[in-house]
């Protein structure tokens, strides 16, 4: 038995492969030629295929369709408008917005060190609100959307004197709860 023989047989594993792989069958297929293309030799050599041959045949003439090559569907060609119609056209395509200047000068505060005060001091769901609305107020500006940026910064200022106002009142509520259920618990 030759060294070839010994790597061939199926109870022999494969030094260089992995474990697993020893008791799976061999997967290569028994090489087969490939079929050769009859026709003359072309000017390099190469063999060209002969071409296929076109006859004509009466048209009732029975079709042998497995002796047909494969072809394409044809399509038939788009319908067009009954008479009468009117296509209308195309709108012109918008033109980008140009960038003008801020109707006024600077842009407006927005008032995020308010917003952070009224978050951790005063009621803090309206702090809350305050201090997202005051983030967006740069960003409304630097997209040229000047007058809503103006609105978001008086909103701000609108959010942090509500959490202001709402603030003590809920501590007086929150007090005569806590005296009551002192009261209550004796």
């Amino acid at each position: 038995m030759t060294d070839r023989d010994r790597h061939d047989d199926a109870r022999q594993p494969d030094p260089t492969a992995d474990a697993w792989s020893a008791w799976l069958p061999r997967l290569d297929p028994p090489s087969t030629p490939l079929p050769q293309a009859s026709g003359p030799p072309g000017p390099d050599g190469s063999v060209i295929p002969p071409a296929p041959s076109s006859t004509t045949t009466p048209p009732d003439a029975p079709v042998d369709h497995k002796a047909l090559p494969p072809t394409l569907p044809q399509l038939p060609p788009p319908p067009s408008a009954p008479p009468g119609w009117y296509a209308a056209p195309l709108p012109p395509a918008p033109t980008p917005p140009q960038a003008t200047p801020p109707p006024y000068g600077s842009p407006p505060p927005s008032r995020v060190g308010l917003a952070v005060v009224c978050t951790i001091l005063c009621f803090m769901p309206f702090g809350i609100v305050a201090l997202v609305k005051a983030s967006s107020v740069r960003s409304k500006w630097a997209q040229g959307r000047w007058d809503e940026a103006r609105r978001t910064s008086a909103s701000v200022k609108t959010w942090c004197l509500l959490a202001f106002l709402v603030s003590p009142g809920l501590g007086l509520l929150y007090g005569c709860t806590a005296v009551l259920g002192m009261l209550g618990m004796h």
